[in-house]
């Protein structure tokens, strides 16, 4: 509670760090510790993991999903590349 009394009150050595100056020196450090904050932020919503390519099944599945494959064609080239054979 002296420590506060003295720094309030303006005595013994503490003229340098009276009125404006404590909220000057705490506004700092709040800017401070914001642009640390959003530096680490940005480092790491960049550093973020890269798209994951699809593979083989998912490419397919798309391509007759547009229509561009028919229900035979999608069917023999999915056992194809699952490594099995039609029977039928």
């Amino acid at each position: 509670m002296a420590f506060v009394a003295q720094v309030l009150g303006d005595t013994e050595g503490w003229q340098h760090m009276t009125g404006w100056a404590w909220g000057w020196m705490v506004l700092g450090w709040l800017l401070f510790l914001t642009l640390i904050g959003a530096v680490v932020w940005t480092v790491s919503r960049a550093s973020g993991s890269p798209a994951r390519r699809p593979d083989a099944t998912e490419i397919l599945a798309e391509r007759f999903a547009r229509g561009e494959l028919s229900v035979e064609e999608f069917e023999e080239r999915r056992c194809a590349l699952r490594g099995e054979t039609r029977g039928g």
